[in-house]
Order: C-alpha cells, then sequence, then structure tokens
C-alpha cells in the first residue's frame, strides 16, 4: 500500500516549532556558507536556538554583522570568518581557521549562492561558469575539506541547498539551474560513497529546497538590458514574484530537524521540499517506498517505459557483479 503524500506547509508548522528542538545540537559546531544572506541568517538563527556553536562565513565580513548579532542576542557562540567560496585556497584556510578557533565542524550548510537570471543571448560564459564556481564549487570544496575529520571521528552532516530550479527546467535560468542541478547530483554522488564505504550511517549528506523564499536575491532590480530587451519579462515580474510565498525561517527550521538524522533511512543523499511536512518521513513505510521507487533523486525517463539501464551494455557498470 502506497505511503499518503506528505502535507505541505509554507510557514513553520508545529511539528518544527524551535522548542522542540531546544539544545538538540548543544555541543555542536555548525558551519555555514553564505551567512550573510536572508535563508542563510535564519538557519544560523535556528541552530543557535538549537544550542548549537557556530561559524559563519560570507565573501565579507561586513555581511556577517548582523547574522553574528542575531545569534549572539539568542546566547550562541559565534565566530564570523570571511572567505571566498569558490577558491580552493580560500576553503582550506577557512576550514583549518574554523577548526583552530573552535574545533572540528560537526555540521555544514552550504548556503551561499547567486543568480543572474539573464536570457542566455544576453548572458556570458564567465557569468555562467561563476554561477557554477559559487554554487555547485563551493559546495564541493568545503564538503571535500570537512569530510575527513568526520570520517576519522566518524560522525558529521552536510546540508546542501538547492533549488527547484535544478529539477524542472524554465528559461533565462541556465547558469543557477546548471550549477542546481549539479548541487543536487553531488549530493546523491557523494552520499552513494560513503555508503558503498559503510560511512553512511553515520555521515549524510541532504540537499534542500528552500521554497519560494521572497529574499534580497530575489527581489534585485532586474538587469536594464534584460528590461530593454525583454519588456514582456519586466512587466510580468511582479506577478511572479507573487508567487514566493515560503517563510524565509521554514528552511531554517527543516535543517535543524534533518540534522538530528532522524530522517536518515529515508531521505540521506536525496533531494528534500523543505514544504513538505518531514514528520511523514518518519516512518519505516516512508524509507521503504523512496528507497524501492528511488524517489526524491534526478532520473531520466524513456520513451515507452524503458528502464534507463544501460541498453545493450546493461548490467556491465554494476559494482557487484563478478
Amino acid at each position: 500500500m502506497a505511503v499518503a503524500p506528505p502535507k505541505v506547509y509554507p510557514d513553520i508548522y508545529s511539528f518544527l516549532a524551535p522548542e522542540n528542538f531546544k539544545d538538540v545540537h548543544a555541543g555542536k559546531l555548525v558551519l555555514i556558507t553564505g551567512a550573510g544572506g536572508d535563508i542563510a541568517q535564519q538557519i544560523a538563527k535556528h541552530f543557535a536556538l538549537a544550542g548549537a556553536t557556530l561559524a559563519v562565513t560570507d565573501i565579507s565580513l561586513e555581511k556577517l554583522d548582523s547574522t553574528v548579532e542575531l545569534c549572539r542576542e539568542r546566547g550562541a557562540e559565534v565566530a564570523p570568518f570571511a572567505c571566498d567560496i569558490s577558491k580552493e585556497s580560500g576553503v582550506q584556510g577557512l576550514i583549518k581557521a574554523v577548526q583552530g578557533q573552535l574545533g572540528d565542524i560537526d555540521i555544514l550548510v552550504n548556503a551561499a549562492g547567486v543568480c543572474t537570471s539573464k536570457p542566455i543571448f544576453l548572458d556570458s560564459f564567465a557569468s555562467i561558469w561563476r554561477e557554477v564556481e559559487i554554487n555547485l564549487g563551493g559546495v564541493l570544496l568545503t564538503t571535500l575539506n570537512v569530510l575527513p575529520s568526520m570520517k576519522a571521528r566518524g560522525r558529521g552532516c552536510i546540508i546542501n541547498l538547492a533549488s527547484r530550479a535544478g529539477t524542472v527546467t524554465v528559461p533565462y535560468l541556465a547558469g543557477y539551474s546548471i550549477s542546481k542541478a549539479g548541487v543536487i547530483k553531488a549530493t546523491e554522488n557523494l552520499q552513494k560513497d560513503l555508503d558503498a564505504d559503510g560511512l553512511g550511517d553515520n555521515i549524510q549528506l541532504y540537499c534542500c529546497h528552500p521554497g519560494a523564499v521572497l529574499t534580497r536575491l530575489s527581489k534585485r532590480p532586474m538587469d536594464p538590458v534584460v528590461v530593454e530587451a525583454y519588456p514582456r519579462l519586466a512587466a510580468g515580474r511582479p506577478k511572479w514574484l507573487q508567487n514566493y510565498r515560503t517563510a524565509v525561517d521554514l528552511c531554517a527550521a527543516a535543517c535543524v530537524f534533518v540534522a538530528t538524522g532522524r530522517v536518515k533511512d529515508a531521505l540521506r543523499g536525496r533531494y528534500i521540499d523543505c514544504e513538505h511536512d518531514l514528520e511523514a518521513f518518519l516512518s519505516p513505510e516512508a524509507a521503504k517506498e523512496i528507497t524501492e521507487n528511488d524517489l526524491h533523486v534526478l532520473k531520466v525517463d524513456f520513451l515507452g517505459g524503458l528502464p534507463n539501464d544501460g541498453g545493450t551494455s546493461a548490467g556491465s557498470f554494476r559494482l557487484d557483479s563478478d
């Protein structure tokens, strides 16, 4: 019998209420990238409410002032770090600095991201690649630099913020969609490696879509060049922005819960829509349906229902073959 679909909520609901997770992450160190952004700032605040120690980073220390103040007002120990997470040397220095000042990282939240939202004929390789370097490259760099210590200690959690744009095809979001699809697939693949090495029960990765949140990034003015070339797009933007109805702190509450590991059997390595009722994923029946049907992942469907098994080379790439 199929499991009933989860309820959908645009705001924090009773199961995710912060008071339910007071001090649940006490004694843990959480590193949050892009922490000067609206969603990431809320993530920092909610981990502070959950008792965690926080390391927050963004491209400059000035971007972190309000986030640091918000967390300290809630009694959290928090340290800011400036870092360009698209640069390998910068990320290596960041992780060393955090470990030296605060200790080993228990939870990593990759929330840094950029979006240019340009039609392809007005975009450039440099602009698209910048989105890939920050949105996807930053995830890979931070992850690869924290995983060794997580492996050594036998525990850890990494949450990558993705987007619905990485799962559907819409116009004028090429760079952003490419990068976010990469984040989703990277989460799947890295978790598969951990599972194959027998580490998946103790180290989990998750990929979270925060919902349609009206942030400073989504509200920023359109590029004048785009407005001039695509007047209908500009005229329709106010109506489009009315669809952004998800609360800015819903993803934050979801991240605090996901980092407890309580849905690791159902959702580790998979894509989570933060508007879905996460309590529905606690049951063994939900985990079974998700794993047996390979749900919450990027997939390709073929005409006539043909399986994606490699065709005439089916079975050639199985790791468990003789």
